[in-house]
Formats: structure tokens, C-alpha cells, sequence
């Protein structure tokens, strides 16, 4: 030690010999208070004594000119954009799947519905989520539809199943993230589906796949129209049961409950208004979810544990009713939204940009909502 302060001696007075020398200390590093250098003490001790204080005084006025750089007239918060166009542009009709974009940001509605704008697919994208999503409801949509309940199923569920989804795959065949990883984990859902489908059409009547239908509901503005596309649904001797394929993370019964996933009570209120052609019974008894990942595990099947699904439904009849009305005042925005409740909403959101969600948000939920 006592080596290295000789050396540090020595530079500090080899430095101190130049024609011009500024000398520096930070009073705080990382917050904690500093203690000066034993040389700049022995300086200033030095100095006090001669009565020469002021010859450590800069001539320059450079902390003010550091503070003065620091200086700036905050800019003013950006808002969020709520656009209020007339009531005769605001869409008339949704799909039970927009409903909950609607609820969480009803900015990405304004923008798709309003201006009718569409995001144009990335340049040399590789296959996503989304697309994946698209392939398995339509290879389950094809299997269902070639063994109806009177059919009866195949020899071989999986393989049938399998099937379909080359059929569907071949398009994106030469894509090696399909080839690699896509194919191989369908084939273990359907190895999944094969083993609980046969306990699944246990008791059921009919089988309706991929079906479409409607309701109106009657609105301040005039009738609305609520659209939907049911994955599945199973007549049997007491009711209906209404599923919905995912290849994410499907809704809890507390959210659905809550309003905050609609989609499968808004397909109940479809089925029970009569709006599906082709199904005459039209009392819902049981909302599912069946998740196709391929993973651990392959499948999974899950029953909504809902204590009343009729008055599950009733909530969401409502809740729609007044959503619609709300937004047929022309005085309600279509705000750009981010809440902490809704986060997953979120992650898909074509329209941030137009929003320009990155200056008003700062990543927080919004304080308005």
C-alpha cells in the first residue's frame, strides 16, 4: 500500500505541473457521499494556511454550465387518441371474437372497422401462432364434418386426423419450422384427440362443426348484429355443448364470468336465440375449452366451471347491450387503451403504432380507463 500511494504521489504532482489543470471530484457515487482525495485535503489544508483559499476557486462557472445542460421545460403528456366519429360509420356488426377486443381497445375497432384498414403481412414472414391457430381449426373443422355421429369414427382417429392436417399443412410443407416442429406436435395432439374423442361424442346426438350464425340485438341506433363461427358443438339428450379450440392459453371461468372473455356465452346467446341453422336444440348446458399444443401435455380438455350458465349468459346479453349503446353516443371515443387487467388483449395489436402507444403509455396501465 504504501508503494502504490508513493506512486499515486507521484503522478499527482507530475500532473499538477502542467501549464493548465482542472481538478474534479464527484460528491456522490451511485447516491453514497464520497471522501476527497488525501491530496486535494493536504491542498486545501495547504492553501488555508498560506491564507490563498480562493486559489481553488474555478475560473469558469462550470457546475452552472453542467446544471444549465441538465435544464429543460418538460414536454407536455401526450393522450391517448380517442377519435368520436359519427355514429352512422360505427359498425353495426362484430364477431363474438372482437367483442373482447372491443372491450380492451376499442382504438384497434376504430382503426379496422372505421377506417377499414388491415395490416399487410411482413416481407419474408415465417409462419406464426396465429397461422398455426388457422391450420388446426381447420384440419379438427374437415374431421368432424367427414365423421359426423351417423358415420360413426374411423379405424384409425389419429391417423384420419393426421390426414386433414397434411391436407392443410401442404401448403407450408417446405417451411422447415412446419416440417421440424409443426407436423410432429399435431401428430401428438392427435394421438391426444384420438384417445378422449371417443369418450367425448359418448351420449351425443349430432355433431356441428365450424358453423355460422347470428343474432340481432336491439340498440339505440338500430339493430346489431352479432357474428360467430362456433368451433363445435355437441347436441346431446340434455343440451347443448359449445367448445372452443386453442392452441394458447384459454380463458378462466372468473374472466369469463366476468365479461371480460365473451366469446363462448355470446355463442350460447347465438345457439338459445336460434341463430345457429340446423340446431334445434338450443339450451346450453356446458362452455369448453379444448387445447391443441402438442407439448405436456398434448391436449387438454377443460369444462368451464361455471355455477349458472344461463345467467352466465344473461351477463354477457347485457353486458353487449350496453356496450352497443354506449357507443352509439356519439360523445363516446373509441379510445386506444392499455389496462393491467387485460394485458394478453394486447399482444396483438395491429394498430399500436397508429396510436402511437409507445408515447403515452410508458408502459403502465392507462390512468383513465
Amino acid at each position: 500500500p504504501e508503494a502504490k500511494i508513493g506512486y499515486a504521489a507521484h503522478d499527482f504532482t507530475q500532473l499538477l505541473g502542467a501549464d493548465r489543470v482542472y481538478m474534479t471530484r464527484a460528491l456522490k457515487i451511485d447516491g453514497v457521499p464520497t471522501v476527497p482525495s488525501r491530496w486535494l485535503m493536504r491542498l486545501q489544508a495547504l492553501l488555508a494556511g498560506l491564507g490563498a483559499t480562493d486559489a481553488l476557486k474555478p475560473d469558469e462557472p462550470w457546475l452552472a454550465w453542467a446544471r444549465a445542460r441538465d435544464r429543460f421545460t418538460p414536454a407536455p403528456k401526450l393522450k391517448a387518441p380517442a377519435p368520436t366519429p359519427p355514429v352512422a360509420m360505427r359498425p353495426r356488426t362484430l364477431a363474438v371474437t372482437q367483442i373482447e377486443k372491443w372491450i380492451a381497445n376499442p382504438y384497434a375497432i376504430y382503426a379496422a372497422h372505421i377506417l377499414k384498414l388491415e395490416r399487410l403481412p411482413d416481407l419474408g414472414s415465417a409462419p406464426n401462432q396465429g397461422l398455426r391457430g388457422t391450420i388446426i381449426h381447420e384440419a379438427l373443422g374437415r374431421f368432424t364434418k367427414r365423421n359426423p355421429i351417423d358415420k360413426g369414427l374411423p379405424p384409425d382417429i389419429a391417423a384420419a386426423l393426421l390426414q386433414e392436417a397434411d391436407a392443410v399443412l401442404a401448403t407450408y410443407a417446405a417451411h422447415p419450422r412446419v416440417a421440424a416442429f409443426w407436423r410432429p406436435r399435431f401428430r401428438r395432439f392427435a394421438e391426444w384427440f384420438a384417445e378422449t374423442e371417443p369418450g367425448r361424442r359418448d351420449g351425443i346426438t349430432a355433431i356441428v362443426a365450424e358453423k355460422e350464425g347470428r343474432t340481432i340485438i336491439a340498440a339505440p341506433a338500430g339493430p346489431f348484429t352479432l357474428r360467430a363461427r362456433a368451433d363445435r358443438m355437441d347436441v346431446t339428450a340434455s343440451g347443448v355443448v359449445i367448445s372452443d379450440y386453442k392452441t394458447g392459453t384459454p380463458s378462466s371461468a372468473s374472466k369469463v364470468e366476468a365479461g371480460l372473455s365473451p366469446q363462448l356465452p355470446l355463442e350460447a346467446l347465438i345457439c338459445q336465440a336460434n341463430g345457429f341453422e340446423g340446431v334445434t336444440d338450443t339450451t346450453v348446458t356446458v362452455l369448453r375449452y379444448i387445447r391443441a399444443t402438442g407439448g405436456e401435455p398434448p391436449g387438454k380438455e377443460t369444462d368451464l366451471a361455471i355455477k349458472d350458465i344461463q345467467a352466465a349468459i344473461a351477463r354477457a346479453r347485457d353486458g353487449l347491450a350496453e356496450l352497443i349503446a354506449t357507443y352509439d353516443d356519439p360523445a363516446t371515443p373509441y379510445r386506444a387503451l392499455r389496462r393491467a387487467s387485460l394485458k394478453t388483449a394486447y399482444l396483438y395489436d395491429d394498430f399500436a403504432h397508429l396510436a402511437r402507444v409507445a408515447e403515452w403509455s410508458g408502459g403502465d396501465a392507462d390512468p383513465e380507463a
